[in-house]
């Protein structure tokens, strides 16, 4: 009989063990994928600022009075050629960098090339020399400017040999800026 009672609790101990993981592992996968959930609804929310605070930019570009047909043109440079757009750009950049009190040592073109299509990029190579201060006003105004202008490459030096000054460093900066342009609509 202890051969029959053995069996039969190793049944009961059996049957017990899968009814419990028929309960657990439905129990855990559940409270897994309320923390997966949660983790989503996270990240969705975040999703939903960014896209806000991106909604709200594009708005304040295309409410832009100098935006006539609405169509996002203020985010562009002006000109149907670019050597025009270059020019903006280049005035853009000297205004930007001249407010701050940084010295302009040198622009540069990049030519696009003649596969480049009639309407895109214009970039621009410029170095000046600043200090930090002036160096992040330089970076705001111009990530925040209404045309569209994007810092491709950015290289900063130290212009002095010596730091033993109290004033802050100066800084070479050699930058590549680009500008987007497109043709005017007849």
């Amino acid at each position: 009989m202890n051969r029959k009672q053995g069996a039969a609790r190793n049944v009961r101990m059996a049957t017990i063990a899968v009814l419990a993981g028929l309960f657990f592992v439905p129990g855990a996968i559940a409270a897994w994928s309320v923390m997966e959930a949660r983790g989503l609804s996270q990240e969705n929310a975040e999703q939903r600022l960014s896209l806000e605070a991106l909604k709200t930019r594009l708005a304040a570009l295309e409410g832009n009075t100098d935006d006539k047909d609405g169509d996002g043109a203020a985010i562009y440079l002006p000109g149907d050629t670019p050597a025009v757009a270059a020019a903006e750009l280049q005035r853009l950049m000297t205004d930007v960098i001249g407010e701050t009190g940084a010295k302009i040592a040198q622009f540069e073109f990049v030519d696009p090339g003649e596969d480049a299509p009639d309407d895109g990029a214009v970039e621009m190579r410029v170095l000046f020399e600043t200090t930090t201060e002036p160096l992040q006003q330089i970076l705001f105004a111009t990530e925040s400017n209404p045309t569209a202008l994007l810092f491709k490459s950015i290289t900063i030096e130290s212009a002095e040999t010596s730091v033993s000054s109290r004033e802050p460093p100066v800084l070479r900066v050699s930058a590549s800026v680009e500008g987007y342009w497109r043709r005017s609509k007849l």
